[in-house]
């Protein structure tokens, strides 16, 4: 209990640190997304439902915008469904067509991508790099790890 009591005096500390009001949807919401990986409307919804029934669609996507806007999440659009993650150091994000999962590749130096961007006078607030491929070998080694 006391862990639980942690995550959540925590995330009230981040609500708070960035202006954003706390409520006990706040707090669901972004317990569900700390935990890691990439949820949709939907599955956030269902999560969510099982911590507060009562939570509203509506609610899901104010929260959820409010967040993305606040730079706490991060959504990116993939076979025309939003999906949503904690916002982390940059990443590539996976879609294994062997498995269906979405699946965060770290150590990728993606930095070359935002310089020649600049190079070109673009400044970005954001870089997302979403791939495609079959994971079942990256997920073998990392398992054995």
């Amino acid at each position: 209990m006391l862990q639980e009591m942690d995550a959540d005096e925590y995330i009230i500390r981040l609500l708070r640190n960035n202006k954003l009001k706390v409520t006990p949807q706040r707090i669901t919401i972004l317990k569900l997304l700390i935990n890691g990986g990439h949820f949709s409307i939907d599955q956030i919804l269902n999560e969510a439902r099982k911590i507060e029934p009562s939570i509203s669609i509506s609610t899901i996507y104010t929260t959820l915008n409010a967040f993305v806007k606040a730079g706490l999440v991060r959504s990116f659009e993939l076979d025309g469904k939003t999906w949503y993650e904690i916002r982390k150091e940059p990443h590539v994000n996976v879609l294994c067509e062997d498995s269906g999962e979405i699946i965060d590749v770290n150590g990728v130096d993606i930095a070359w991508i935002e310089n020649e961007l600049r190079k070109a006078g673009i400044w970005i607030d954001d870089l997302i790099v979403i791939a495609r491929g079959n994971c079942e070998e990256y997920l073998n080694k990392s398992k054995s790890k």
